[in-house]
């Protein structure tokens, strides 16, 4: 299972965001948009990521769009809703086969102390990522419940 991944330097720190690296050349066109969103909000999805894992388990943030991304005029990625799921093999549009593989594996072998799973549905695409970064979970969630005391 070969894999790629980039570190993006962010006001907190760096931040590693490791995908399969056998991805189709659309899935790779939107890699971009996925990366910036990944770093400029990690803190919030490091957060939703370990609090995923503390109530239910090893699973993924899911950032879901039900319109497909544009091919020739790309935006940036706006999710409409963010849930954590421990079957990502149920959300909507997917079928197992689309999670065997490389995505499987890091749902077997993630450090949730140290790295959360991102998943990007759009318009019934899909993409994993595995991102490691400052802060790391188990902080950006004590940082978080922090500021709404």
């Amino acid at each position: 299972m070969s894999e790629s991944s980039v570190s993006v330097s962010t006001p907190r720190g760096l931040v590693t965001i490791t995908s399969r690296s056998d991805r189709s050349r659309a899935v790779q066109r939107r890699a971009a948009s996925h990366q910036t969103f990944l770093s400029d909000h990690w803190a919030e999805l490091s957060a939703a990521a370990y609090e995923g894992y503390r109530r239910h388990g090893a699973g993924a943030v899911v950032l879901w769009r039900s319109d497909p991304p544009r091919r020739f005029r790309p935006r940036p990625f706006e999710p409409e809703r963010l849930f954590y799921t421990t079957q990502i093999h149920n959300l909507p549009g997917t079928t197992e086969a689309d999670f065997e593989g490389w995505e499987a594996h890091q749902l077997e072998t993630y450090d949730p102390e140290a790295e959360g799973l991102v998943v990007f549905v759009e318009g019934g695409g899909v993409v994993g990522y595995r991102v490691a970064g400052q802060p790391p979970p188990p902080i950006a969630l004590a940082a978080s419940k922090a500021r709404h005391n």
